[in-house]
């Protein structure tokens, strides 16, 4: 049997120079199953040898592809390191701590806003307006802010990456809340007002809140690492 990485690196010696050890096992390694193909179907060597080396038209454009798929897949991974992977821990902690306060029927603390001294008695929104907080779920979201930026960090991301990150659970929030509350507070039959004032309010307590709590614990890992001696 040939010495297919001595052929592969003999022939990218000339048209591709710069091309790296894994290039050339990678077109080793798939010449070598070729070959091997060509064999088991009763071909002689030489004649195997021959057509398996037909299989490569332009060995610098080869090369080129096989660099460019792993510079993608090297891009790939650490963009799921250093941004996805933290997301995912960070919000479904936060998403678990919130489900465990309310599996064990801890009641959230109802804070009544009076409104009745910023519009007249005639606006419809004269009266009081609650906000819904959970004391224990709000402290323990510094530290999941800390955990999804100090992951990211950890996995060379930079600090918009970081901050994304660790503000991921609220910015989740977000989402889900542009895409429900308008439908929601609709159903309630409110005015435009009413449904511009309710829902900015409802972004405050679920999202503003939140992401403050959030961005207290991320705060210490959006610096960037002193660089090593």
């Amino acid at each position: 049997m040939p010495d297919w990485k001595q052929l592969v690196r003999e022939r990218m010696e000339s048209a591709a120079p710069s091309a790296g050890q894994d290039v050339i096992s990678e077109l080793a390694a798939h010449l070598e199953e070729v070959y091997e193909n060509f064999r088991l179907r009763g071909l002689t060597e030489a004649s195997a040898i021959e057509l398996t080396l037909q299989e490569v038209d332009n060995w610098r454009v080869l090369a080129a592809k096989i660099r460019q798929a792993k510079s993608e897949g090297a891009s790939m991974n650490h963009r799921t390191r250093s941004f996805w992977l933290p997301v995912l821990i960070s919000l479904g902690g936060a998403s678990v701590s919130l489900l465990l306060i309310q599996l064990t029927g801890m009641e959230p603390r109802l804070i009544w806003i009076d409104l009745r001294h910023i519009f007249p008695a005639s606006s419809p929104l004269y009266g009081k307006i609650g906000m819904t907080v959970y004391w224990p779920w709000l402290a323990s979201l510094p530290f999941f802010g800390a955990l999804g930026a100090y992951l990211s960090r950890r996995s060379q991301g930079n600090t918009p990456v970081r901050l994304l990150a660790g503000l991921s659970p609220a910015l989740i929030m977000l989402v889900v809340m542009c895409m429900i509350l308008p439908f929601s507070l609709a159903l309630d039959g409110l005015s435009l007002f009413q449904l511009v004032v309710f829902g900015f309010w409802g972004l405050f307590n679920w999202v503003a809140i939140p992401a403050v709590a959030l961005l207290l614990g991320a705060l210490p890992f959006l610096k960037q690492q002193p660089a090593k001696a």
